[in-house]
């Protein structure tokens, strides 16, 4: 009889049957977030465009009530089913054009050219374009109108690239064949991650319902599975090297945490947290394969160009492009009144050096009092605070981190982070500074909500501690 019931139920003592008699409220809930959460994605994702602010804004207000009474519902009895409906709101998302990010051009058009043996860190866009060969084919020109990043070079690391020429071999001239590939990649990335969050919550002894904070976050399904971000896969081999890591299978889990900067370059950040976490001979061995297995993995995309184009592209992330930013923004205005201009070549340097610097000092510190995620979430959340450039999908792996911590603040960015979106127009993007003010205000009013509700209860445990004693 055991056999018949589905692996998640038997694994992580789901309860599969349905609620009957007077405990069927929690069941009608969520059929009903199910539905109005439903309806709600497919009108954002597929029939408004991010110009609509008003829609946009109104429909995330739908989705993200809705999600904050799911995460509230902790009936056993309908959990396997509460994850089941976060997988179908994915799926349902399976043929969606994005129209809130245009990024997905330019992971086609990396695709095209890998499967056709032109690296994509050889050459611009614009300058391929100016080929009379190149330039002729339809699809070239499609993926080049729609492509907001013309002039720059790639910066999307290896596993991103694999699944690109993936989409690219399967629909050599299908724009929507490619969307179909790559969607299905993140929403299976997707569901691995929500798996692993069961199984590491079950390994810090803490509630099983907490996943729904990550499976129903709004800001997760929009640019994850919606707009197809690759944090998705970066999120899903983070959580794996923390799974190996926890189990004491230091070589695994390096090599899943190699395969997290393959996807994208951001974990690189949570390596000095290892310090003192492990004996220095293992965090030597740990560093030293995992840094062999990204050098690994870089050189299946190699070519010559490839470390000078991915220099020139991360140097003008840090020292040229500019968004949704906090403390940046606060040195950029004191560099206006000193020097007279945007010094943000010499502030993102600077900031950079300082992240670095703030995470390493912070690693001596963390060991003793943090599992090895809160200590991600508090280096990630350090980089994020200093970055010049904070897109809404930057967030996800936060949401990821904080459900296995008590802290709510990165579900609240998570929510307030919309308002990045109302700099949108038919002509460009223009920042709404006012709006990132209020973003990062009530952002901070989360933060120290939660530090001190955070030290009230170490306060009431350590003197509960002394009365027992």
């Amino acid at each position: 009889m055991a056999q018949n019931i589905p692996w998640i139920t038997r694994r992580f003592s789901l309860d599969l049957t349905l609620p009957k008699g007077g405990q069927k409220l929690p069941l009608y809930w969520l059929i009903s977030a199910f539905l109005l959460s439903l309806v709600s994605y497919h009108i954002l994702l597929y029939q408004t465009d991010r110009q609509d602010f008003l829609s946009v804004l109104l429909l995330f207000v739908v989705l993200s009530s809705v999600y904050l009474l799911v995460i509230q519902l902790e009936s056993e009895q309908i959990l396997f089913w509460a994850l089941g409906a976060a997988v179908l709101l994915r799926l349902s998302l399976l043929l969606a054009v994005p129209e809130l990010s245009d990024d997905f051009y330019r992971f086609i058009w990396d695709g095209r050219l890998l499967s056709q043996g032109i690296s994509p860190f050889a050459e611009v866009p614009s300058k391929l374009m100016e080929d009379p060969e190149f330039n002729k084919l339809l699809i070239n020109q499609q993926l080049y109108q729609g492509m907001n990043s013309r002039d720059y070079f790639t910066i999307y690391p290896p596993i991103a690239q694999w699944i690109f020429v993936i989409a690219a071999k399967l629909f050599p001239e299908s724009i929507i064949g490619n969307l179909l590939v790559i969607r299905l990649f993140i929403i299976l990335s997707e569901i691995g991650s929500i798996i692993l969050i069961l199984r590491i919550l079950k390994r810090y002894e803490l509630s099983v319902h907490k996943v729904l904070i990550y499976a129903w976050n709004p800001l997760v399904i929009i640019e994850l599975s919606g707009n197809l971000h690759f944090e998705a896969v970066m999120i899903f081999f983070l959580l794996l090297a923390i799974y190996y890591f926890e189990k004491s299978k230091w070589v695994r889990s390096a090599v899943a945490l190699a395969a997290s900067v393959a996807a994208k370059l951001i974990p690189l950040i949570f390596l000095p947290l290892l310090i003192l976490r492990m004996p220095w001979k293992k965090v030597g061995g740990y560093w030293a394969l995992c840094g062999l297995m990204v050098v690994g993995f870089f050189l299946t995309i190699w070519s010559p160009e490839l470390t000078e184009s991915m220099r020139s592209s991360l140097s003008l992330y840090f020292q040229k492009f500019e968004f949704n930013a906090s403390i940046y923004y606060l040195v950029r205005e004191i560099g206006f009144a000193v020097k007279g201009y945007n010094i943000i070549q010499q502030a993102g340097k600077y900031l950079a050096l300082a992240t670095f610097l703030i995470i390493l000092g912070f690693s001596w510190y963390s060991h003793r009092s943090m599992s090895w995620p809160k200590a991600m979430l508090w280096a990630l959340m350090v980089y994020l605070l200093m970055a010049t450039t904070v897109h809404p999908w930057y967030i996800t792996p936060l949401v990821a981190l904080a459900v296995f911590t008590d802290y709510r603040f990165p579900i609240a960015w998570s929510i307030l982070v919309i308002v990045s979106y109302a700099g949108y127009s038919e002509t460009g993007y223009t920042e709404n500074i006012y709006l990132v003010i209020v973003e990062y205000l009530l952002l901070c009013v989360t933060l120290i909500w939660d530090l001190l509700t955070e030290r009230n209860q170490q306060n009431k445990n350590a003197i509960k501690l002394v009365r027992t004693g």
